[in-house]
């Protein structure tokens, strides 16, 4: 018996095939693509914390060569600043003097990250490095230019042990940006407090 393709049942029963076809296919895409995936966030994480510090050329081609030479140690800590198994707070020491440590926070459309290299006193930043999912450009998206990221070189974190705010130019047209950077970097040395603390200027 012929089947009457214009009838609901066929046309069900067509849409639920090509659903599943289609769902298998992007499943099976999404599983190949996982690695590549997976190796270009690692690679790009290497580049930001290679810049934050302060290390010249870096690229994608070179970046995990680059890593392995400059980055001597990286360990999580816990909230007193102590290096553990289970820490919440990661840190990459950079040629045995340099602390490159990761920051999170929100901008206007979304999240911001970014990473603050200390120098081996524990009080003053050597390089930061932020980015973005989706910050508008000329505006928010400003954060990744070098001329935003330049300024923080130098500023002191402490003084007489005590953590101080930290001052920048903030980007005009971008409030609500500028003050997600402020947050997450205020937010994030005071949860590395006790470790800078620990170290000897």
């Amino acid at each position: 018996m012929k089947k009457d393709i214009n009838s609901n049942g066929y046309i069900f029963m067509y849409a639920t095939v090509l659903v599943i076809v289609v769902a298998v296919l992007l499943t099976a895409a999404a599983l190949w693509l996982q690695p590549f995936q997976e190796r270009n966030e690692k690679n790009e994480k290497r580049i930001n914390i290679l810049r934050a510090a302060g290390i010249p050329d870096v690229n994608k081609d070179n970046a995990a060569k680059l890593f392995e030479q400059h980055c001597t140690a990286s360990f999580l800590l816990d909230e007193n600043g102590n290096a553990v198994e289970d820490g919440t707070l990661p840190l990459f020491v950079i040629d045995r003097k340099i602390s490159v440590i990761p920051m999170k926070g929100n901008g206007l459309w979304g999240p911001i990250s970014g990473y603050l290299a200390i120098a081996a006193d524990g009080n003053t930043i050597l390089g930061a490095n932020f980015d973005h999912k989706s910050e508008t450009p000329g505006l928010g998206g400003e954060i990744t230019t070098e001329k935003f990221q330049s300024q923080f070189s130098s500023k002191q974190i402490r003084k007489d042990g005590q953590l101080i705010p930290i001052e920048f130019d903030a980007i005009t047209g971008a409030t609500k940006t500028s003050n997600g950077v402020k947050e997450m970097i205020d937010n994030t040395l005071e949860a590395y407090a006790p470790f800078f603390e620990k170290l000897k200027p």
